[in-house]
């Protein structure tokens, strides 16, 4: 979340920005190289009072990379899972596979649907 949204999302719940998860923690966790760090950076996310907009923020701002609301973002759009470094395995999604998946949650994380 930018700094002017996570004030006003913070003062609707009475939590201050330096009681989240991503204040707290090192911040180089939510953009992290290994699975395991992006896993963990979900899991602190779950506790976050502000998981929702964050979420919400993120997809409207079309995030290019990093954990955001407690899902991976990828170019964008949300993956189920953070993508390994080097190249993609057989099997992997194909573009446009990547696009309709991205679609979906984008209806699956709509203000309606995550309220």
């Amino acid at each position: 979340m930018t700094g002017s949204s996570v004030a006003v999302a913070g003062e609707a719940t009475g939590v201050h920005w330096s009681e989240l998860p991503c204040a707290i923690e090192d911040g180089d966790l939510w953009f992290a190289a290994t699975s395991a760090d992006a896993d963990r950076a979900k899991e602190l996310c779950r506790t976050c009072p502000l998981q929702r907009s964050c979420l919400q923020g993120a997809i409207a701002r079309q995030e290019p990379h990093g954990v955001w609301g407690g899902e991976v973002f990828y170019e964008g759009i949300v993956v189920a899972r953070k993508r390994t470094r080097g190249r993609p395995r057989n099997g992997e999604l194909h573009q446009r596979d990547l696009e309709r998946q991205a679609r979906a949650n984008l209806r699956r994380n709509t203000p309606e649907a995550v309220a």
